[in-house]
């Protein structure tokens, strides 16, 4: 079957008939939508120079100095029970590595809001699965099972009768 691009390209004819029109039209946003979500999903290689608790991190990346938030996690702040073993932890397998940030956006604080993986290996994950942090579903479900599992052997935090979620800790202790 031979396609005849001038019928195709023919504005006239594209324009009369309502499929035609469809099909462009759902072509074009599909590229656009493509080429915008390729855009906005960027991911780079960082050094972590410091940890500055258990769901951020402070990373050198193209001579400049960023802050990360873990993405889909809340760890306890460091004044919280188990607070200072998430930023030990974390410390322990990021400080001074290299590791992957994978962008997902800024927070309102101006953090790159990111999953960070060392050596294919989310940290994020590792974080809620040790019990070092909690899936935080107000944004996405991703961790959910890993923390089931974490409760389950009671592990970091859940060794707690009743951890206090780190949002209603800061709630509860407003300085």
């Amino acid at each position: 079957m031979r396609i005849n691009y001038n019928k195709i390209l023919n504005l006239r004819s594209v324009l009369s008939d309502p499929k035609k029109l469809l099909a462009i039209l759902v072509f074009s946003l599909t590229i656009i939508f493509i080429q915008n979500y390729m855009a906005k999903i960027p991911s780079f290689k960082a050094r972590v120079v410091r940890v500055i608790d258990g769901d951020t991190i402070e990373i050198l990346h193209s001579n400049k100095t960023s802050k990360v938030r873990f993405f889909g996690i809340d760890a306890p702040e460091i004044k919280q029970n188990f607070g200072k073993e998430a930023k030990n932890n974390l410390n322990e397998i990021l400080k001074n590595k290299e590791v992957e940030i994978f962008y997902k956006n800024k927070d309102i604080y101006g953090r790159i809001v990111a999953i960070v993986k060392l050596n294919n290996t989310d940290i994020n994950c590792w974080m809620v699965r040790k019990g070092y942090a909690w899936a935080d579903t107000y944004y996405t479900n991703v961790y959910v099972k890993e923390q089931k599992i974490a409760q389950k052997y009671k592990l970091g935090l859940w060794q707690e009768k009743n951890p206090i979620e780190p949002y209603k800790w800061r709630k509860q202790n407003r300085f």
